[in-house]
């Protein structure tokens, strides 16, 4: 995978594009000729626009920024007093620190408590459930094997979020953590966000009542899909689920040899992300 694509899809530019844009800003009140002024206020734009492109930021603030920033690119037309051109250079940087600081905590690596059972239940699509042969070994049974957990992979290739609600039923057959990795099929399959909403809050809500621990792998989304992002967000705190950052998914598929085609893992990328997911449930499992 690219290293910008991988960059850009695991939401990693948001910390790295809004401080430039934020240096940008800051310089652009240096500079004196009418045509630089116009090129860097278009790489401002340019530069926030694809910062946030991928990040799970809801529209009100999006709207705050490009309010704020479109302050900023006509302070030269309306802000002629001093105080007033300082706060439109302050206004988006302050906003941007925020969206920034706001994003920290969903960016770390989380921490699952400890279950009543050494078991875990995967509920996925092909990226879980393989696709035959040529991928060799999924990662649920990898983990099995690996770390002798006892683990159902009730993983489908092709499956959605609506394929996956239909077999719910299936998960009380079998006790402990449940992994939720689903979307992706919805994403690219052309559904809409509140059928992908709807049926994941269906999902979480029937784990939920439950009383299942329940570990949700964030879903890397594609440039301005950013509600997708915002409803996994949004579920993942209504029914207390530990979310896993989308950024630990991409490291995975941008690792050298992990995918045959960017989406479906070989051997090595299952092993990868089989390693990842025990990291994070691994010590609650295994703690007495």
């Amino acid at each position: 995978m690219n290293p910008f694509v991988a960059h850009l899809a695991s939401g990693q530019i948001l910390f790295t594009g809004l401080p430039l844009m934020s240096l940008m800003i800051c310089g652009g009140e240096w500079i004196t000729r009418p045509q630089w002024c116009r090129m860097n206020s278009a790489l401002v734009w340019i530069c926030g626009a694809v910062s946030l492109s991928t990040a799970a930021v809801p529209w009100w603030a999006i709207a705050l920024w490009v309010a704020s920033l479109g302050c900023w690119s006509a302070r030269t037309w309306w802000a002629r007093q001093r105080w007033t051109r300082q706060v439109c250079v302050a206004l988006p940087i302050g906003i941007s620190v925020a969206l920034v600081a706001a994003e920290i905590p969903w960016a770390m690596r989380p921490t699952v408590g400890l279950g009543s059972e050494r078991s875990i239940v995967v509920l996925g699509d092909s990226l879980s459930g393989g696709l035959g042969e040529r991928e060799g070994t999924p990662w649920p049974l990898q983990l099995r094997d690996s770390h002798r957990v006892q683990v159902h992979n009730l993983a489908q290739a092709g499956a959605t979020t609506q394929h996956a609600l239909r077999q719910i039923r299936m998960t009380d057959q079998y006790p402990g953590l449940v992994v939720v990795e689903l979307g992706g099929n919805d994403l690219l399959g052309g559904r809409s966000c509140p059928e992908f909403e709807h049926d994941l809050d269906g999902i979480l809500a029937y784990l939920h009542a439950q009383q299942r621990t329940v570990v949700l792998l964030e879903l890397p989304v594609l440039p301005f899909k950013n509600d997708w992002g915002v409803v996994q967000r949004r579920l993942a705190r209504k029914y207390g689920c530990t979310l896993l950052p989308k950024r630990l998914l991409v490291d995975v598929l941008a690792s050298p040899g992990a995918t045959m085609d960017t989406l479906h893992l070989t051997q090595t990328g299952h092993q990868r992300l089989a390693e990842m997911v025990w990291s994070v449930v691994g010590p609650g499992l295994t703690v007495r």
